[in-house]
């Protein structure tokens, strides 16, 4: 057998994982790749010709453009929560709406799992022992008793598999399809979508909403939403170390849709900059203030 450590490293800069992810670290620069091989199954659309001047806007493109947007909340996994704008004008959270509830209000923003996480829930249960918890388990089987949530977790599985390359999904059995259920409600990959697509008025398909196009009020809400989130997804697992969050701007940037979104991931290790930065810290601990206050995350009755 060829030695995957021909060098005898310690540690083994290649680690295959129990799930088949691989982790590999530069022995030299610290550097760390994680190779997760659903990941490559998601959405692509980076080749698509640019066309000039940019397609005229339907009304329907503001809300039925990608996955992402209103009209198509069927089509990513069951929320975790959302932010809404009451008539105080401040924006409210609401958690665990049924699914027959899913449209009776506009979300400013949503909290989903993503559909092909980097770090699955399966990383988490093979290689940390992971399981839901008790309110993660009556969320689900409450989500499933309802014909709209069973469908909806159906139809979603179905995408997952059939991006995934799985053929004739009609002859598996409903039962085969929801032993993926549990990842949805129990993952540690999390997403924060913001409601438009394109700008209020836009009339081209290139006056995408960025995050410089929120209001201050919008901004705000976001950033606390998000930081309320990476708050929660500390309490995944005992082995979680670090939730890194990120946004890729754009499809050339690596994101799926052109739809203003940012990533949660909980990992298990730190990476090389958060090492050297710790290493920073403890050696001058005056550069961080002791308790930083940076954004007030929205609770139930909290404004943005």
């Amino acid at each position: 057998m060829k030695d995957k450590n021909p060098l005898q490293l310690t540690p083994d800069p290649m680690d295959r994982m129990a799930d088949g992810t691989i982790k590999q670290r530069n022995p030299l620069t610290g550097t760390q790749v994680w190779t997760v091989t659903s990941r490559g199954n998601r959405p692509h659309f980076h080749r698509e010709v640019v066309t000039e001047p940019a397609p005229l806007l339907q009304p329907s493109d503001f809300t039925n453009t990608c996955a992402f947007c209103t009209d198509r909340y069927f089509d990513t996994p069951p929320e975790k929560s959302r932010l809404v704008k009451g008539l105080d004008a401040k924006f409210h959270k609401i958690e665990g709406l049924p699914a027959a509830s899913m449209q009776d209000m506009v979300a400013e923003f949503r909290r989903i799992p993503n559909l092909f996480e980097i770090v699955s829930y399966d990383y988490w249960h093979e290689n940390h022992n992971h399981y839901p918890t008790e309110a993660q388990n009556r969320r689900m089987a409450d989500y499933l008793a309802s014909a709209a949530g069973y469908d909806h977790v159906l139809h979603v599985v179905k995408m997952r598999l059939e991006a995934s390359g799985e053929d004739h999904l009609e002859t598996i059995p409903d039962d085969a399809l929801l032993q993926y259920a549990t990842g949805l409600f129990a993952g540690g990959h999390d997403v924060i979508v913001a409601r438009r697509h394109y700008v209020d008025g836009a009339t081209r398909a290139d006056q995408n909403a960025s995050a410089g196009t929120l209001s201050v009020a919008e901004h705000r809400a976001y950033i606390g939403y998000t930081i309320a989130t990476l708050q929660d997804l500390y309490k995944l697992n005992p082995a979680v170390k670090y939730v890194t969050a990120f946004q890729n701007w754009l499809r050339p940037a690596g994101a799926s849709f052109d739809h203003l979104h940012k990533q949660l991931v909980a990992v298990d290790e730190y990476g090389v900059q958060i090492e050297a930065e710790a290493a920073r810290v403890a050696a001058d601990p005056a550069i961080l203030p002791p308790n930083p206050a940076l954004c007030d995350a929205p609770t139930n009755d909290d404004s943005g």
